[in-house]
């Protein structure tokens, strides 16, 4: 066993390695200052870069995509799903490491000793070592690690998947913003052709129309500016301009006498299974604080060398020395006894506040149910009215242009307004539902792999772009 790895191969290894040491710590003796003025140069330029960009609006790119590529390019580029797959392969890396830790470590060594007079004869007559260690570790321990990573790993792709759905709708939110942001847009154009189409108003008043008509558009400036923000942030990016194109867009509307929230196989299905995992979690304190009454069972393994130029004997399996242990600690200071004790004082309160949070959940679909009935209700008796008065304006019947332009808007806002209630209500109950998940949720797991390598792809690069520095 290693044997075969002979003297020159060795020294090789170990300029190799000493070359890597140097070269690493060459990187900081670099004097501060100029290491400091090298990074900050780098941030001026891309510091000057942007403010040129913004100040004389160079183009920074346009997106333009449907619901599907909008829901693929979020798989791949926003903030909140990368960090849910860099949780999810830390919890996968977790469970390896349990049975990764019971493999075998290796030590090389490498060592000599001269006097500085013989400075020439460095290196060479080293002597080489290669040692093998094993710690197991509390052996007792070992079903519950294992069984506490794979309940940690399913919670945390529940807790991505979760993340997952929340994404998915802020991003539906942003193409239905979009579609409220145009409305808001027409009522205002729409004002604007009503204000220029006043007459026999005193001057003051018509002057007083168009300023406010130019205080709405302004407002609504700002309003599509930091939309298109948010859309940016979203994708981890800036665009010039945005366009979502909402044909594609599928309705999430709800019928509110189907509402059954008893029916748990389709409504909080994930969000059930998310607080079962939590409930095993609790559970699990108690149990990992009575096992530390029992006996912890350790075992150590050691070996001479496996490989060692000063040495005339080979490594023989035979000598390697087992070390078992068995400690057992008596609480003789009660620690454990008090640590149980707060557990099991604190649990009813626990219990209740669990217990409120879900009387809490209940009275909000409850509430949203009653409301969004409420809000549908209002919504077509709304666009009836808009329908009616939009003709009576068209005809010409309505005597005061200014009270017209003012009715107009009123009614316009308060659609807006209803409209984003009814889809704030409908894509929290989307939430929950199983029924609508399956698909959306199928393509992103079939998107993971690709994922994974992209993620890994980009760290290579990162580590080239740090080594270069």
């Amino acid at each position: 066993m290693f044997t075969f790895i002979s003297k020159t191969h060795l020294i090789k290894l170990s300029f190799i390695l000493s070359f890597l040491s140097i070269s690493a710590s060459c990187v900081w003796m670099i004097p501060a200052d100029k290491r400091i003025a090298k990074s900050r140069d780098k941030i001026s330029a891309r510091y000057k870069a942007e403010f040129y960009r913004q100040k004389y609006k160079t183009n920074q790119g346009n997106l333009n995509i449907t619901w599907q590529q909008g829901l693929n390019k979020m798989y791949y580029s926003n903030p909140e799903l990368i960090q849910a797959d860099f949780r999810i392969a830390d919890s996968k890396a977790a469970q390896k490491q349990v049975w990764k830790n019971m493999t075998p470590g290796l030590t090389v060594g490498v060592s000599d000793s001269f006097n500085i007079g013989d400075i020439g004869e460095a290196f060479s007559s080293p002597s080489y070592r290669i040692n093998s260690f094993i710690s197991l570790g509390n052996l007792l321990n070992l079903p519950t690690t294992v069984y506490e990573g794979k309940i940690t790993y399913i919670g945390t792709e529940l807790s991505a998947e979760n993340t997952m759905r929340q994404q998915v709708i802020a991003l539906y939110r942003l193409f239905q913003e979009q579609r409220l942001i145009k409305l808001k847009k027409r009522a205002i154009d729409l004002e604007g052709e009503l204000v220029k189409g006043v007459t026999g108003a005193e001057d003051t008043e018509i002057i007083e129309l168009k300023l406010r008509h130019q205080e709405a558009l302004e407002e609504w400036i700002k309003e599509e500016q930091a939309w298109n923000t948010k859309v940016g942030d979203f994708f981890m990016a800036g665009y010039d301009s945005i366009n979502l194109k909402a044909s594609s867009l599928p309705k999430i509307t709800y019928k509110p006498d189907q509402l059954d929230f008893t029916d748990t196989n389709r409504w909080g299905l994930l969000q059930l299974n998310l607080l079962a995992l939590e409930d095993i979690a609790e559970k699990g304190q108690f149990l990992d604080t009575y096992l530390r009454y029992i006996p912890s069972a350790n075992l150590s393994v050691s070996a001479p060398p496996i490989y060692s130029n000063t040495s005339s004997t080979r490594f023989d399996p035979s000598l390697i020395r087992l070390s078992p242990s068995l400690n057992w600690s008596l609480d003789s200071r009660g620690s454990i006894g008090r640590q149980l004790n707060r557990l099991k004082r604190d649990a009813p309160l626990k219990q209740w506040r669990k217990d409120k949070r879900l009387r809490e959940e209940i009275k909000k679909l409850l509430a949203g149910k009653q409301a969004l009935s409420e809000i549908q209700t209002e919504l077509t008796k709304l666009h009836q009215v808009i329908a009616s008065y939009q003709n009576i304006v068209g005809l010409g019947l309505v005597e005061d242009p200014e009270k017209a332009i003012q009715n107009m808007r009123r009614l316009r806002e308060q659609e807006v307004r209803l409209t984003a209630k009814e889809i704030e209500i409908s894509t929290s109950f989307w939430l929950i539902d199983e029924q609508r998940w399956k698909p959306i949720t199928k393509k992103w797991l079939a998107t993971r792999q690709n994922r994974t390598e992209i993620r890994k792809n980009a760290q290579k690069t990162t580590l080239k772009s740090i080594l270069k520095e």
